[in-house]
């Protein structure tokens, strides 16, 4: 489906990750900083989070709903996490380890307000926004921070802020900008997924093409996601038209085995 040039950097640069020891995290005691810095971020107005997730999260911890923990991988980065045991317990840390061996550079700190609401259609006539879709951010080039603000497809935010703070195109347009790398989180994912093998790979990447395509469609035929002037799009649709761009999509055809819905991933990567 994929010719095999195309993805074959991913592949070495997966085969060659996952030969590498596993990091291992390490459970830490919440400092003041930590806690400070978690209030203060909720306490910033943001064009991403305008509904302010992490302030409710911070609201049901208040109310002893939800817990402070954090986890701290060794010269790569420090979670600070508020959300529940079992929430905590769900992340992929194995998979978080060999996420930041990939891409190399250390991040100070990820504060991951680990929010219950995945992402939602809004009722008509609204249109699709940022309190829709979205699910961290971070500063351009910065490795100072990561704000994660829901817990559904947190590891592939995390890939996503990663490569931006890794400077990823960063002469691109925000549009432009988004829709890119939307596009090589998804390639670089699947690659960390398959561990490097052609066959997984291949596996996997088959659904989620399925997934881009039959998601396009909707939003286009539903929800007149046509043009960049739409939101969804640099997310969205404007990823697959990159993908397409780039020879990824190619001979992908078939139905859709899962219900559909906003998130970004198909639910069988199960992330």
């Amino acid at each position: 489906m994929v010719p095999a040039f195309l993805i074959k950097p991913f592949l070495d640069m997966a085969s060659s990750v996952w030969a590498m020891p596993e990091e291992q995290w390490i459970l830490n005691a919440p400092s003041l900083e930590d806690t400070g810095i978690l209030k203060n971020e909720a306490s910033q107005g943001s064009g991403i989070d305008e509904v302010n997730f992490r302030q409710q999260v911070i609201d049901q911890w208040m109310k002893k709903e939800v817990q402070l923990k954090v986890n701290v991988l060794p010269g790569r980065t420090r979670v600070v996490f508020l959300g529940t045991e079992e929430q905590f317990q769900r992340v992929p840390w194995h998979l978080w380890s060999r996420i930041f061996q990939a891409i190399g550079h250390p991040v100070k700190r990820v504060l991951f307000y680990a929010h219950s609401s995945e992402r939602f259609y809004p009722t008509k006539p609204k249109t699709i926004q940022a309190e829709n879709i979205n699910g961290g951010y971070t500063n351009l080039c910065s490795q100072e921070q990561i704000v994660i603000y829901r817990y559904e497809e947190a590891s592939r935010v995390l890939l996503h802020e990663l490569l931006h703070t890794a400077c990823f195109d960063k002469e691109k347009d925000v549009v432009s900008l988004e829709a890119h790398t939307e596009a090589w989180t998804e390639i670089f994912l699947c690659a960390i997924l398959s561990k490097g093998q052609p066959r997984k790979f291949a596996s996997l990447w088959l659904k989620q093409c399925l997934w881009i395509k039959h998601q396009c469609s909707d939003l286009e035929k539903t929800w007149s996601v046509n043009s960049s002037d739409s939101y969804p799009w640099r997310y969205i649709n404007g990823k697959r038209d990159v993908l397409e761009g780039l020879g990824f999509l190619m001979k992908c055809s078939g139905s859709l085995k899962v219900p559909l819905s906003l998130r970004f991933t198909t639910p069988e990567w199960n992330l």
